[in-house]
């Protein structure tokens, strides 16, 4: 239950319920609502996995693994040679490209693969990802720092298009690719928010939608 992973994660990252709700912003009742129960699903739990260091998918659902593997040691692309090929899975470091469009017929494309980074097979289990699934992209730009920062690796879901409330995807709108945290609005649109304060929030909307894809779920970060 979300109840006793929120109490696991806590208690292994030294926190107190007080750190994790000023961390996130919000008072320490509504924090100690979700870890007893009475409350069993908020849009501040992709925050609070951030500040934890745990995945947030397992945060939510209990599939997979509570590792966020975040490791600096796997940052740095690189060629795979054949006494290693055989001990990791190789994702491909890529660049994405798009294609005019609306809607369906908005296509990306994977025009360069700059390196691979070698991830142990029990990563892509546990997130039921595979190395067809599976891409990094270099993020660019401070918009979602400090999370994701200019020049960080992610790696990104492409099965993963549908939206779940808070979580950071991959996106296209308005002609540009972009990585947001995004929300979904009681009226259907959605939030494309920015971790940084100082950009402001973009609004997907119906009348505008025609120029939104999601690409993947972004589910591992090095920086």
């Amino acid at each position: 239950m979300l109840k006793d992973r929120l109490k696991v994660a806590r208690k292994n990252a030294r926190k107190s319920q007080l750190e994790v709700a000023e961390a996130i912003g919000i008072t320490q009742s509504a924090y100690s609502q979700l870890e007893t129960g009475r409350v069993d699903s908020s849009s501040h739990l992709p925050a609070i996995a951030r500040f934890l260091g745990i995945d947030s998918y397992w945060l939510q659902t209990g599939e997979g693994s509570a590792d966020t593997l975040n490791s600096l040691e796997m940052l740095d692309p690189v060629i795979v040679t054949d006494d290693l090929k055989n001990q990791f899975v190789w994702i491909d470091v890529v660049e994405a490209s798009f294609s005019c469009g609306t809607g369906e017929s908005i296509e990306f494309h994977f025009d360069a693969i700059n390196g691979k980074i070698p991830f142990p097979p029990a990563f892509l289990k546990d997130r039921n990802v595979t190395e067809q699934t599976m891409k990094i992209i270099k993020a660019k730009g401070d918009s979602m720092a400090d999370f994701i920062k200019d020049g960080d690796m992610v790696g990104i879901n492409l099965a993963q298009t549908d939206v779940i409330d808070g979580e950071i995807y991959a996106v296209y709108f308005a002609g540009e690719g972009m990585i947001k945290q995004v929300f979904k609005e009681a009226d259907g649109s959605l939030i494309l928010h920015s971790l940084n304060e100082k950009y402001r929030d973009k609004i997907v909307t119906e009348e505008n939608g025609k120029n939104f894809k999601v690409i993947g779920r972004q589910i591992w970060r090095a920086g």
